[in-house]
């Protein structure tokens, strides 16, 4: 065999491979790229078509008609100077809350307790509130009907686990009741267009004294009903201070078969930074009433009851506050409690809150008395926010 003849085969044996080779890597890198190409394509896509391809979602209402449940405690140890019993510990009050809105014209409430009886040492069951509030009124005018707490001054509106002190004012007990007043009937309020650069809210109620009458209204007999009517006035002094000044009436049947009518003022002043506003605070509220009640065709009596309050928030969780009480009663113009009250409240957070208060009482006509309370609130569940 011809040897040059035998390399130049094996040559061309060697370009061939080679050539192979290099169309081979070539085929396979654009291959390659295609793929990477495609890959990239598809994980770009799938988002967008499977959004595409699965239906819209069924549009919901804003509403629900899962109702709000909410239950509130309230437990005390109390040292009262007079008395059989100095020392006592006691479960003063539970409270639970019902509220939802019932579609989108109203919403309703209910609030259910067990309150402490001191005659007889039992919590005795009561309900407190059951209303049905519409939201949907023209002209700014809003209609609850039920059983609701009526809009006299500042205190009455409130309930006793809201209040920034352990007790209510003596003039809310001598003229109404431990926790003031409840109404069973209509309360209609406006929020009236003023021109000026203040709020404005007039209200009016009618109906009958809850099941349980206070010293100044019963139920009354046949076609008698309590009326009551409030005005509120609220200013923004500045972006850190805020102002409202009100005016009450109210007239409806006693309990000597005539009738009581009582007028009230009340001034409310509230201080919060805006850069501090969970570091300081401060408030003074103060209110008067000037009762009317007729016991017989020749003998009225005019009394009257206040208190002023104030209250200063020095740290995150820290209040002080101090009270002054004055107070007369509507049926005896006579006899008078005057009270001073100092209190330290400390809330580690908005679902819990303890206080400690101490209360001097001086009485025209009995002893007088010092009582230390004190007090553990505590809730869980959705509880609606207070009234400013």
């Amino acid at each position: 065999m011809d040897f040059s003849k035998l390399m130049s085969g094996v040559a061309l044996l060697l370009f061939l491979a080679c050539d192979i080779a290099v169309a081979q890597q070539t085929d396979s890198t654009a291959v390659a790229d295609s793929l990477l190409m495609l890959q990239l394509q598809r994980s770009m896509q799938p988002a967008t078509a499977a959004v595409q391809q699965q239906p819209a979602p069924a549009p919901r209402s804003t509403l629900s008609t899962n109702p709000d449940i909410s239950a509130i405690g309230d437990f005390r140890t109390s040292y009262t100077s007079v008395g059989p019993r100095k020392v006592d510990l006691y479960v003063n009050e539970l409270e639970f809350q019902v509220s939802s809105v019932v579609d989108p014209y109203a919403r309703a409430n209910f609030i259910y307790t067990f309150g402490k009886d001191f005659t007889t040492g039992e919590l005795t069951p009561a309900l407190e509130i059951a209303t049905l509030t519409s939201v949907s009124l023209p002209y700014q005018l809003q209609l609850t009907l039920g059983k609701f707490k009526p809009t006299f001054g500042k205190v009455n509106i409130v309930h006793p686990h809201a209040f920034s002190f352990v007790d209510f004012p003596k003039m809310t007990g001598n003229y109404f009741d431990t926790e003031g007043m409840y109404l069973e009937g209509a309360s209609l309020s406006w929020l009236v267009p003023n021109p000026y650069d203040f709020f404005q809210e007039l209200t009016l109620e009618v109906g009958r004294v809850g099941s349980e009458p206070n010293a100044s209204l019963v139920r009354g007999d046949h076609s008698q009903l309590s009326y009551v009517g409030h005005l509120k006035n609220f200013f923004d002094l500045t972006q850190n201070s805020t102002l409202e000044f009100g005016l009450s009436g109210l007239n409806g049947p006693n309990r000597f078969g005539f009738s009581t009518t009582i007028g009230g003022l009340n001034f409310t002043y509230k201080w919060k930074p805006v850069h501090y506003n969970v570091l300081q605070s401060f408030s003074w509220q103060s209110e008067i009433v000037f009762s009317n009640m007729r016991l017989s065709d020749a003998n009225v009596v005019r009394s009257r009851g206040a208190y002023s309050l104030a209250e200063y928030q020095f740290a995150q969780r820290w209040f002080v506050g101090a009270r002054y009480d004055y107070s007369e009663y509507p049926d005896d113009a006579t006899r008078r409690d005057v009270a001073g009250t100092a209190l330290v409240r400390f809330q580690p957070t908005e679902f819990e809150v303890l206080a400690l208060e101490y209360q001097y009482t001086d009485r025209n006509y009995d002893r007088n008395t010092n009582q230390i309370i004190f007090r553990i609130i505590f809730g869980i569940g959705t509880h609606a926010a207070h009234q400013y």
